[in-house]
């Protein structure tokens, strides 16, 4: 088995003597970043290099004989310039699936929205959607079964991505989006490992018709909300909890009068302290979330029950995020008795890098803190 950080050193070394300054950006994808892989894994690493050249794609096969386990390279390389003019459809696929070991992945992308996202989302489905139905009509019914396995592997990105779109959390093992899904989305995931004597009817009726159901689920997310993250002022604070007041039934652990006023007495008291921003729907306040640069932490992010699963959570998080203090560790912690089982919140915040904290005693009520290292 491979000592990965010796392999990582390594290359690391090698590229650095023979590109210089040139070498941008190395960072790790595939079954070495899931922790999955096993002695059969390829080494898929992606690299950027300035002013990239034919001779310069000599130069790397050559470090990667020198180096060792030149049969299980793989991964993607490219330049500079052509990786800051990449598809957006596909940056946030990159983000998600990398993680940086020299340099900065995210300052090298072009800037992309989540429509660049809805729109890679439905590209993929469209793909799947026109394939199984060519092969069905065109192919014979053996070639059909034989790749039926191999279609059907592609689909775990599709519904990591899909799943991404309606929850605002990128889960990276499969094992893990399983867990996630729902049970028709997990029965799909579950068609690349069926034996070989496998229903074959069944089995295309079933991804068939998942599609179709699909391309609706794409229709709400392109109807959803038009997100502008904005300050939010004491008047939008006062409409939120408004609202909050007439729903609070759908958020678990506001249900008596006691404790609605107790949030509400939490929002204000950080609102005193700290700033507030919003997400709105045609001037109705539909998402909340409360930072304070002096803590350089995060409170009270919420999305009204009609809105949510539309990125908003996402959204508002990564726009704090950016105005916080990233050379400090930040905070966040959330009400453990909204969500007992903290699955809610842990997709969200491991999807930013957060890590799970201690439980405090906060407001009255127990907490789960998550902490998002200083960089």
């Amino acid at each position: 088995m491979i000592i990965l950080n010796d392999y990582l050193h390594k290359f690391i070394m090698a590229c650095q003597s023979a590109f210089g300054h040139r070498l941008l950006y190395v960072g790790l994808q595939g079954s070495y970043l899931r922790g999955e892989a096993n002695e059969n894994s390829d080494i898929d690493i992606m690299v950027i290099i300035d002013r990239f050249s034919v001779k310069d794609m000599d130069t790397y096969r050559d470090i990667l004989k020198g180096i060792g386990y030149f049969e299980k390279s793989c991964g993607f390389i490219c330049g500079k310039d052509e990786i800051t003019r990449w598809n957006p459809l596909e940056v946030c696929q990159l983000i998600y699936t990398t993680k940086d070991i020299f340099g900065t992945l995210k300052d090298l992308l072009p800037t992309a929205t989540r429509q660049d996202e809805i729109n890679y989302v439905k590209m993929s489905l469209g793909n799947v959607y026109h394939e199984i139905c060519h092969r069905y009509i065109h192919a014979d019914r053996e070639k059909n079964i034989a790749k039926f396995r191999i279609t059907c592997k592609s689909l775990f990105f599709l519904i990591q991505n899909l799943h991404y779109l309606e929850s605002g959390g990128f889960v990276g093992k499969k094992k893990d989006l399983k867990e996630q899904v729902s049970k028709d989305d997990c029965m799909i995931l579950e068609l690349a490992e069926l034996h070989d004597d496998f229903d074959f009817d069944t089995a295309i009726s079933l991804l068939f018709t998942w599609c179709q159901n699909a391309f609706i689920r794409m229709d709400e997310l392109s109807e959803g909300v038009k997100m502008t993250v904005e300050y939010g002022t004491k008047d939008d604070i006062f409409s939120w909890m408004e609202l909050v007041s007439s729903v609070r039934w759908n958020f678990p652990g506001l249900e008596t009068e006691e404790k609605l006023k107790d949030y509400e007495n939490t929002v204000l008291r950080f609102m005193s302290e700290g700033r507030a921003l919003c997400v709105k729907e045609e001037d109705v306040v539909v998402g909340v979330l409360l930072f304070s640069k002096k803590h350089n932490m995060i409170c009270c992010l919420a999305v009204a029950p009609d809105f949510r699963r539309h990125g908003i959570a996402s959204a508002l998080l990564s726009k704090a995020i950016e105005m916080l203090d990233r050379t400090r560790d930040i905070s966040v912690s959330t009400f453990r008795e909204n969500d007992p089982k903290g699955i809610a919140p842990r997709r969200l915040y491991k999807s930013f890098g957060f890590v799970e904290g201690e439980l405090i005693e906060e407001f009255g009520y127990p907490n789960q803190q998550f902490i998002l290292s200083a960089i």
